[in-house]
């Protein structure tokens, strides 16, 4: 389960946290605590997005980003020809209330699911479209970029996915697998350990597993540049099959390291992800905090922070 500390910890922003849950639904009642339960995330901005899940009559998916509410019977819900989770057509923006959970009209054992949460550090052009209130220096910006006029035009904020394709230059694209002899119970195991080339970084995209069994809860754990735990993913509720994986995005500047732990030792266990090598520049540097605003022209820091570029 994400919570409010682990959004705090993230620091490359925009980032696409990973998680993962399976358990029992219970009957007539809600999951609790929810899958995702997230209060007093400022100043951060919070998408639930991509959920995957297995389709089950008994299910209803609950869900609250903000003061809009959503009610949905899972029965219809996306399904592929191999009965492996596909990702359903949800985004969901928070800036105070993000709740997801499930609903039994009947008791459903071991019901599984998969998403993925956007954490965005809000630009002017956000707080603007949010309707965030600004600081002076922000509001001085605003009247310099003319910014709030963009906005009315819906032109900012660009959109995540434009914004990616737009400023991370990607040098390599590559899919790992591994398989990892988990011989002890609750004892971690390294799956690999990605270090980036000079003058790049690296950003995993993409992770899938085997499922194994759910007495097995097999686990990936996910440490990058010092911050442990910043995913920790069952692997039961996904698979290695078309549509079995979960779609992430996490920068690691310096050291990217995976590692899986489980209750029951499976012996043998498949694993695969990928990664992108993205080359750095000027806007990353800043915006990552690995230039200060003497080190880059000026109008590139104020449309950084201003959410113009």
């Amino acid at each position: 389960m994400i919570t409010e500390a682990r959004v705090k910890a993230t620091k490359y922003h925009p980032e696409k946290l990973p998680d993962s849950w399976f358990g029992n639904v219970p009957n007539l009642a809600e999951v609790a605590p929810g899958i995702v339960d997230l209060k007093r995330f400022a100043p951060f901005v919070i998408t639930l997005t991509d959920i995957g899940l297995t389709p089950n009559a008994n299910v209803e998916l609950r869900a609250r980003y903000d003061m809009t509410r959503v009610a949905a019977n899972t029965a219809a819900m996306i399904v592929s020809a191999a009965a492996t989770q596909e990702v359903g057509a949800w985004r969901l923006p928070a800036r105070d209330i993000l709740h997801f959970t499930f609903y039994g009209l009947a008791g459903v054992a071991n019901f599984t699911t998969h998403h993925g949460l956007w954490v965005v550090k809000p630009t002017v052009a956000d707080k603007l479209l949010y309707g965030i209130s600004l600081t002076p220096e922000e509001r001085a910006l605003n009247e310099k970029l003319g910014i709030s006029n963009t906005v009315e035009k819906g032109l900012l904020p660009l959109p995540v996915s434009l914004q990616i394709e737009r400023e991370y230059p990607v040098m390599g694209e590559e899919t790992h697998t591994a398989s990892v002899n988990i011989a002890l119970a609750n004892t971690p195991y390294t799956i690999e350990n990605l270090y980036p080339r000079p003058g790049e970084f690296i950003v995993l995209t993409r992770l899938a597993a085997a499922p194994g069994t759910a007495a097995q809860d097999i686990r990936i754990v996910l440490d990058r540049d010092g911050d442990v735990e910043i995913a920790d993913l069952k692997t039961f509720p996904l698979s290695t099959a078309t549509g079995g994986g979960i779609s992430c995005f996490l920068p690691a500047l310096r050291e990217l390291r995976l590692s899986t732990i489980a209750t029951v030792a499976p012996g043998a266990h498949m694993f695969r992800f990928t990664i992108w090598r993205v080359k750095l520049n000027n806007i990353l540097r800043f915006r990552f905090g690995l230039a200060s605003e003497d080190e880059v022209p000026k109008d590139l820091a104020d449309k950084v922070k201003g959410g113009v570029v």
